[in-house]
């Protein structure tokens, strides 16, 4: 899943990676299919991610990394690919104007060659496990559903993990690696 909203070449993920996006897609979360939300929830993956936190919305990062790319003769795919390879580590690393520093990688669909996202433990960004965040978009959609009384508790998660993404029940909050600090942001 990408941000086909995005001007070509950008291939970003917003829905893993950018908090503006994610606090959005919770408000419009809570009038979509249940089947749809699972959907999303899948797409964003299994791993660890990086989930920038700043205030530059998608739009500009996206803008602030095609004018580097017109300005340095890297808007066309050949010429982005030997940029690219020419790092020696399959990616580049370009700063923006709140100091938040972005991965460029190689895109793999057709038309989005310029793959974006948060660069990894960087100003603005916080390290993520992706269950973490599935669980606490599916907790604030559920929260924001029933008018937001639910009591974040651990019956509450564990119902809204069951539920919504067939995990296991965990012993206590404690134990869900930084699910109430996710949860705080993205509400």
């Amino acid at each position: 899943m990408f941000s086909e909203h995005l001007p070509a070449p950008i291939l970003f993920h917003p829905l893993k990676h950018h908090l503006g996006y994610i606090k959005a897609f919770v408000e419009r979360g809570t009038h979509a299919p249940e089947a749809e939300l699972k959907a999303a929830f899948r797409t964003i993956g299994r791993s660890q991610l990086d989930l920038y936190i700043g205030a530059l919305p998608a739009a500009q990062v996206a803008e602030e990394v095609l004018q580097f790319l017109k300005e340095h003769g890297l808007l066309q795919p050949d010429a982005y690919r030997r940029y690219i390879a020419s790092s020696g580590a399959a990616h580049r690393v370009l700063p923006l104007s709140d100091a938040s520093a972005w991965v460029l990688r190689w895109g793999v669909v057709p038309g989005r060659h310029v793959h974006i996202h948060p660069g990894r433990y960087a100003r603005y960004t916080l390290r993520v496990k992706a269950n973490v965040l599935k669980i606490a978009l599916a907790a604030a959609i559920t929260r924001k559903k029933n008018s937001e009384g639910t009591v974040i508790g651990t019956p509450f998660i564990n119902e809204v993990r069951a539920k919504w993404l067939a995990l296991p029940p965990v012993k206590d909050l404690d134990s869900s690696e930084g699910l109430v600090h996710i949860l705080s942001l993205v509400e």
